[in-house]
């Protein structure tokens, strides 16, 4: 490189066998920023880019930034951070993203790191749109936000903040630059977490209350002249027949409800979720026949969940199944990130549930194992076989076949926890890594 780099932005692999995915906003858009303000940026993507490329760009970088959420990623970004020092002691090393938010004091305090970003946003006012976003916005499955932030105070969750929708005419503009650019975009994934919330609080203190039901029909109908199909997370307790058709109708084929309980108590009282059991049961019978894929997302083992409310979990999963059966579920285990009360019950250990140490670095966090244990991986084998017939296909299906089986023994007979999630995960692992391969070898 002849010239002096100001910014290498770095994604660091979300995963040990991550799939090739989606467009990492969370560098392109600080990028974006930067840029805005007259500085040079790089981007690297652990998923795709070699070591060389990092090491290369790392040595004429002034700062480097990597991005990065609590668990498996953080641990990534470590390592990245820690092989900067290496070959430049001269760089200025940064975290931001989620973890950085979450974890700012203990991230702060590691000697790898000289800055950390703790805003919730940064630079998505901008469109990263130079020849190094380009680059990123070509590769796998486009990431897409019509909105950000959700003001829902549900006790697991440390990621609240005001939504905020983007205009609907930059969203037209925006996507059909992406559209022309890949020579057509068949499918997105929209990343808002709160689609379509319609309360906007202003920083000037103005409230502005948006239509959700519109503000659908307007974006479905940018989707539908750019041939866009997608998928997202849409609240439960918001789906009506008309919310629904406007939904289909705008070419979503795939969307997730945070279910997270069967307990009504647990969902009202604990969660202080803002709906209960009724409307997850409501909304998954409004998608049936639709051609929408439903998931539902449940967690297990959170502080004060008794067993028997785990049993009215595991009920309506089971009531789902037999009155939605084209309904998907996902049972992951509760994971206390920190900012949320329910991770300060788990710190405290209340009600019996095991004291929670926090780690106190990023390698630390990464050596956890969050969300994913036997009950996770036995529900999956049951109720997400669409996954696994996509990672098993042919002859390899014999592979999995025996364990599913089992799955479904151990579901019925309320043992998922006996499940063996430690073998099917390593078998996963490798089927994934034989997919990205045969995908890398195709591009």
């Amino acid at each position: 490189m002849s010239q002096k780099l100001d910014w290498l932005l770095a994604y660091p692999l979300p995963s040990t066998d991550s799939p090739f995915g989606l467009t990492p906003l969370s560098i392109m858009q600080p990028g974006a920023m930067f840029r805005a303000r007259g500085k040079s940026v790089r981007y690297f993507d652990q998923r795709y880019d070699p070591p060389e490329m990092f090491d290369e760009l790392a040595r004429e970088a002034t700062n480097v930034g990597v991005s990065c959420f609590t668990g498996k990623q953080s641990a990534y970004a470590s390592d990245l951070l820690s092989r900067v020092r290496e070959i430049n002691v001269k760089a200025y090393t940064h975290v931001g993203g989620h973890h950085a938010r979450l974890c700012t004091e203990d991230v702060r305090a590691e000697p790898i790191v000289d800055h950390v970003w703790p805003d919730r946003w940064y630079g998505e006012e901008h469109f990263a749109w130079n020849e190094d976003d380009q680059k990123q916005w070509k590769r796998g499955i486009v990431q897409y936000q019509t909105s950000r932030g959700c003001s829902y105070n549900c006790s697991f969750c440390a990621l609240r903040s005001p939504w905020v929708p983007k205009e609907v005419g930059a969203i037209e503009r925006e996507l059909s630059m992406i559209a022309e650019l890949r020579g057509g975009l068949d499918t997105i994934s929209l990343t808002d977490p709160n689609t379509g919330q319609g309360l906007e609080r202003r920083d000037d203190g103005a409230v502005i209350h948006h239509d959700r039901l519109d503000r659908m029909k307007q974006i479905g109908a940018i989707f539908r002249r750019l041939g866009i199909r997608w998928d997202g997370n849409v609240r439960s307790d918001y789906i009506t027949p008309e919310y629904r058709d406007a939904i289909v109708e705008s070419g979503c084929y795939s969307l997730e409800f945070g279910a997270e309980s069967g307990s009504e108590f647990f969902l009202r009282k604990v969660i202080h979720k803002g709906h209960g059991v009724d409307a997850i049961k409501t909304a998954n019978h409004l998608f049936q026949g639709t051609g929408v894929s439903i998931m539902n997302s449940f967690i297990r083992g959170m502080p004060r969940e008794t067993h028997e409310q785990w049993l009215d979990t595991m009920n309506l999963i089971d009531w789902l199944m037999a009155e939605c059966p084209d309904a998907r579920v996902s049972v992951y285990r509760f994971t206390p990130y920190p900012g949320g009360p329910a991770y300060d019950d788990a710190v405290k250990g209340v009600d019996g549930y095991p004291k929670f140490t926090p780690p106190k670095t990023m390698k630390g966090w990464g050596s956890l194992e969050l969300m994913a244990d036997n009950t996770y991986w036995c529900a999956g084998m049951c109720f997400r076989q669409d996954n696994t017939r996509k990672n098993f296909q042919g002859e390899d299906w014999a592979m999995i076949e025996p364990y599913v089986a089992l799955a479904k023994t151990l579901w019925k007979d309320r043992r998922p926890e006996d499940f063996p999630g430690a073998e099917v995960a390593r078998l996963v692992a490798a089927q994934v890594a034989k997919g990205n391969k045969q995908t890398a070898e195709a591009a």
